[in-house]
Order: C-alpha cells, then structure tokens, then sequence
C-alpha cells in the first residue's frame, strides 16, 4: 500500500510543478499542445510496445476488458437515464452525458497514472482499444441518428445537414490511424512472436522505443498540470448541477460498478481488483468534448466535465489506492 501511495504522491507532484509551469506561461502559448502531441503520436505507443510486447495477453484482454465493457456501459445508462428522464433532456444531449459519465481518459492521462499508480501501462489498453474501436463510434452513431431526427422535429420535417457516409468514413479512418490502436497491434504481435518463435526486438530498436517510454509520464503530467492552470470552466452558461452529477458519476460510481463487478464476477482482488477499479475511476476523456462539438449539442456539459472529473480523479484514485492498494 505504501508504495502505491508514494507512486501516487509523486504523479501529483509532477501534476503541481505542471500546474506552476503553466502559471507562470514558462514555456509559451501552445506548449500544452505540443507536449500532448508528443506524448499521443510518440512516447505513449512506444511505451505501449515496449510493455505489451512483454505482456501475458490473456491477462491484458481477459476479465480486465470486461470488466470495462460492463462498467462503462453501465455507468453510461446511468447518466443516460437520468439526463433524459430526471432532468428532461433530448436524446443528444443525454448520450453525450452517457459519454461524460463513462468514457474515460485512457491514453493522455490514464497511461501516465496507471503507469505510476500501477506500474503497468497495459493496464489501461483495454479500455483505449474497447473505447476507441466500439464504444465510441457506436455512441457517435446514435449521435449522428438523434441529432438528424431532432433537426427534423425542429425544422418541421426538413433534413439536417449530418452526413452519416462521411462520418463512417471518418471514424474508420480515425481509428486505422491512431497511434495508440497501432503501437498496441505492434505490441501484440512482438509478444506473439516472443512466446512462439522465441524472438524479440533487437537492442538497436529495442533501447530507443525504451527511452522513449520513459517520456511519456513525467512529459504527460506536466502538461496535464499546464492544462489546469489555463482551463475556466462552471461559468453563467454551464450547467454546474448536471457538470458535478456526471463529474461524481465518472469518478466515483464507475469505479464502484467496476469493483463490483470484479468481485461477483472474477473474484478479483489484490492488483488486478486495483488495476480493474484505477481504470474505471480515470477522469472523462477530451473525445466527449469533440464530439459534442461535432454535432452541437451539450458542448458546455461535455467540457466542463472533463475537466472537472479530472480534478475529483485525483483524490478519487488516492483514496482507491488507500483502501485496495
């Protein structure tokens, strides 16, 4: 328990000098986004091969995806439901709530923390590729059906403007083209090759991927902390009531749906109960965000929440590691 406490004493420190470094605009304008783009198209897959490629996969892919196709659906329903039902919304803006409260942060900040927390970064790849491959596109394309027929009822039958050929298009290509899908495919086949053939990559690859691995968590907290110091969010025009519900439900119920499923389902304890509750408890991703701008509905709900889940994940996963480290 000790050392998962200091490892994660240590990412809030990283976090904080993140957040002075922004404070003080010590290294420019747009240095957020580069350092993100760093850590998303070049350290996280090199960190994702060099560890998967190690990996056992029937421990990356068995109960640990599903443990989070079941958590975060399940969590989704539950801010689905109560957006549509209990607040009164339309159907768009409640499966972008159903995002909010259950798509996770799984490659910027959930790779540097379950790295850190956990000491695994493979921990978090289920939950990047179910995300990325199913549960995104599929929530996109509901979006895409709802907005078009409420741009109907509104317009009194007139047709709106979303195109569901180029959307398809767009999500396929969005997925072919990850970094994060593509580092994990080559890190499945380097283990594949490991436990067949007995082959690994030669130290000439092999060194540079590793140096490279080990940029991505300090250079990701530091840009997350950078992001904190610049971001305003909950002003007149947010929906705080709605923004705290789905924030709390990120951050504390889906960990506990997830907990509980591992443990009627899977038994699960020790690590793998940690690593299955961790993963659930990560904040709501920035995708949420995008794809509420993309079809213009609940754009406020769905950023004020990622950044508002992110600050409660941080003592959300802390109190996590106390009573399950």
């Amino acid at each position: 328990m000790l050392d998962v406490l200091s490892g994660f004493l240590v990412v809030v420190i990283v976090i904080a000098l993140g957040f002075l470094v922004g404070r003080r605009d010590l290294l420019g304008p747009r240095a957020v986004y580069t350092l993100n783009m760093f850590v998303f198209w070049i350290a996280t897959p090199a960190l994702l091969i060099s560890f998967l490629s190690q990996a056992d996969l029937a421990d990356v892919f068995g109960e640990n995806l599903a443990v989070v196709v079941l958590s975060s659906v399940l969590a989704g329903l539950v801010g689905f439901l109560g957006f549509r039902h209990l607040a009164g919304r339309n159907v768009p803006d409640s499966l972008v709530t159903l995002l909010a409260c259950s798509y996770c942060n799984g490659s910027n900040l959930g790779v540097p923390l379950v790295t850190h927390v956990l000491g695994d970064p493979t921990a978090s790849l289920p939950v990047i590729i179910f995300q990325t491959a199913v549960y995104g596109p599929a929530v996109v394309l509901l979006l895409d059906v709802s907005t078009r027929r409420q741009a109907r009822t509104e317009d009194g039958g007139a047709t709106a403007h979303h195109s569901i050929g180029p959307l398809v298009r767009e999500l396929v290509v969005g997925i072919v083209r990850n970094p994060l899908i593509i580092a994990a495919v080559a890190g499945i086949i380097l283990a594949t090759l490991r436990t067949t053939a007995d082959w690994t990559l030669p130290e000439l690859i092999a060194e540079p991927v590793a140096t490279l691995a080990g940029a991505a968590v300090p250079v990701a907290l530091i840009a997350f902390g950078m992001s904190i110091a610049q971001v305003r969010v909950l002003g007149s025009t947010s929906p705080k009531r709605s923004v705290w519900v789905a924030a709390v439900v990120k951050t504390v119920i889906h960990p506990l749906i997830a907990y509980a499923l591992a443990r009627l389902l899977f038994d699960a304890s020790g690590a793998a109960l940690l690593a299955f509750v961790v993963v659930a408890a990560l904040p709501t991703a920035q995708n949420v965000f995008t794809y509420s701008q993309r079809f213009g509905t609940n754009t406020v709900l769905a950023r004020d929440a990622g950044v508002v889940s992110t600050l409660l994940s941080i003592p959300s996963i802390a109190v996590i590691a106390l009573l399950l480290g």
